[in-house]
């Protein structure tokens, strides 16, 4: 790859039989997509994880049973090779590869629960370490929506959709353990469900699907204990559900389905938001989006139910939709595949 050119995975919702996966090329200048390939034999893979340092990435089926396939990327060819794939014990929604690179994290939303398996020297998946199951209680169902790793810790922040919490979790690497830390009541069906951290201050921003809103929490040290210094408004819209949320260039970024927009947010000196304002996310139900802020500044966006991939463009401090948009049924996540 250049620096005129991007290369990205995309997962999409289908059958196992169908392509799911798509290996696309965005150019800078133009917008212009090309497919360069395709993979199947995973049923709705709508979320990938790439390994930091291994050439590997690791694909979810968001079905009943649920698993977790891991792929070997073959730049030269565009090809997923797949290594291994292993049960998550259903209903897998999330993945993130832990900091040290020796163990992938998985959250399950339909069978509420985190599920941790072991990666060897080449980032291939090896047994599972640990397996969480959340009960339900008093008819309220868990749903495990994320798993982030607190950036220079061994704490682990697990966002419960379903009970409107969060929990933070301590990896405990002698006894491949994740060991209860804390646990956070937010607002009663606000609806946390994913986050995105700082790059230098000890601060998370999670987006409340339900409540159209993004919460600002400060992690104390040594304590490391979350503690709510903020919420702000994404969108005044009534069905409105916020999806992903990053930190891009000194902006925080959300995606509203419904209102099928992105709020753009300003990151104050202390780490809270002030709103920039909304634009339109260039189709219909945006459910997660990726940026190539080494070169290009371009923002890519998935659109689920308007079965399209937008290309926006950074220019004096906000994102300009580029001309042209890229059909691909029923996109769900998209990633950066910057070689190692």
């Amino acid at each position: 790859m250049d620096k005129l050119n991007t290369e990205v995975l995309v997962g999409c919702y289908g059958e196992a039989d169908s392509a799911c996966i798509h290996w696309l090329n965005i150019h800078a200048e133009s917008g212009e997509v090309t497919r360069l390939g395709k993979q199947a034999g995973i049923a709705n893979p709508s979320f990938l994880a790439k390994h930091p340092v291994k050439n590997r990435v690791y694909a979810i089926s968001e079905a009943a049973e649920g698993e977790v396939v891991c792929y070997e990327l073959d730049y030269e060819a565009h090809r997923l090779k797949e290594r291994r794939r292993l049960p998550t014990h259903g209903g897998p929604c999330y993945a993130e590869v832990s900091a040290c690179g020796h163990y992938i994290f998985i959250s399950n939303y339909s069978n509420a629960g985190v599920v941790v398996f072991a990666l060897d020297d080449n980032g291939d998946l090896q047994e599972e370490a640990e397996h969480i199951a959340f009960a339900s209680e008093n008819r309220e169902a868990s749903h495990i929506h994320t798993v982030r790793q607190i950036p220079e810790t061994s704490l682990f922040l697990l966002t419960d959709i379903g009970k409107s919490k969060i929990y933070l979790y301590q990896w405990d690497e002698e006894r491949r353990s994740l060991l209860p830390f804390q646990s956070l009541t937010v607002p009663e069906k606000a609806g946390p469900r994913h986050a995105a951290f700082h790059p230098e201050k000890p601060i998370v921003y999670v987006v409340n699907e339900y409540q159209s809103t993004v919460s600002v929490y400060q992690y104390a040290v040594p304590s490391d204990s979350l503690q709510c210094i903020q919420t702000v408004e994404t969108i005044r819209e009534r069905r409105n559900y916020g999806a992903e949320i990053q930190f891009l260039d000194g902006k925080v970024i959300t995606s509203n389905r419904g209102s099928d927009t992105l709020s753009l947010f300003k990151v104050t000196e202390n780490g809270t938001l002030e709103k920039e304002g909304s634009i339109s996310a260039g189709g219909k139900w945006p459910r997660h989006f990726c940026s190539n802020q080494r070169e290009d500044k371009q923002l890519f966006v998935c659109h689920q139910h308007s079965n399209n991939l937008a290309i926006f463009k950074q220019m004096n401090g906000t994102f300009f939709m580029m001309n042209n948009t890229f059909s691909i049924q029923s996109p769900a996540c998209i990633i950066d595949l910057k070689r190692l």
